[in-house]
């Protein structure tokens, strides 16, 4: 499907209450391994967040998601790099960055890797598979 190499990525989960941990991923983050390369895509709607979570706050809810996609679309290589050269060639250091570790809503899945083409075509075919699969699909 994809031309050959290596690409790690994780998933950002929406835990709407702590004490149940149910969530619903709304994002994905893909990292290139042999390119100083990042890809991101969050939710930018609410209607399966909200369904599943009646008492979402929606404004605040995508205001964190742009907020995110601002942070991930504005990293270049030269930040891969630097975070590369501190902390070692890991997603979870290049997501930490960004978003440090926190008790909130959001939560990042354990690290997932594979082999595929350009981490933009890997981000999208993991946002379909990972976050939208199982959204309804309205008839027009």
């Amino acid at each position: 499907m994809f031309k050959e190499g290596s690409y790690t990525y994780a998933v950002l989960r929406y835990v709407h209450d702590i004490g149940t941990a149910e969530f619903i991923n709304v994002g994905v983050v893909v990292a290139a391994c042999e390119a100083p390369r990042v890809a991101a895509r969050f939710k930018t709607d609410y209607g399966r967040v909200k369904s599943a979570f009646p008492s979402l706050d929606t404004e605040v809810f995508l205001g964190r998601m742009k907020r995110l996609q601002g942070c991930f679309d504005s990293i270049d290589a030269s930040r891969c790099l630097k975070v590369r050269a501190r902390e070692g060639a890991s997603i979870a250091a290049l997501i930490r960055s960004v978003l440090p570790l926190e008790d909130s809503a959001i939560h990042w899945s354990p690290i997932g890797s594979g082999v595929g083409g350009p981490p933009e075509e890997v981000l999208e075919s993991l946002y379909r598979r990972m976050v939208t699969k199982h959204e309804l699909r309205r008839r027009h």
